[in-house]
């Protein structure tokens, strides 16, 4: 796929900027911007194996923060 984007003047001076810190062109600098924009998991997505785990394991949310303040006291 081709495109063409016009960048705000500021915009276009740190993208070149970026892409130099990293030793590559722009063009190849935006793809990559775009593809790890695209490929970022989510919130929720990061968190549903977490809530799933917490779910199955029956512990209610008052059990969890109780544990939780136990753990950050013994932790001190």
């Amino acid at each position: 796929m081709s495109l063409t984007i016009t960048l705000p003047a500021e915009l276009e001076a740190q993208v070149q900027v970026a892409a130099a810190r990293v030793g590559c062109n722009i063009e190849e600098y935006v793809v990559g911007a775009v593809k790890s924009a695209v490929t970022r998991l989510s919130l929720d997505e990061i968190l549903a194996p977490v809530r799933a785990q917490f779910a199955a394991s029956g512990m209610t949310e008052e059990e969890l923060t109780r544990l939780v303040k136990e753990e950050r006291r013994t932790m001190r």
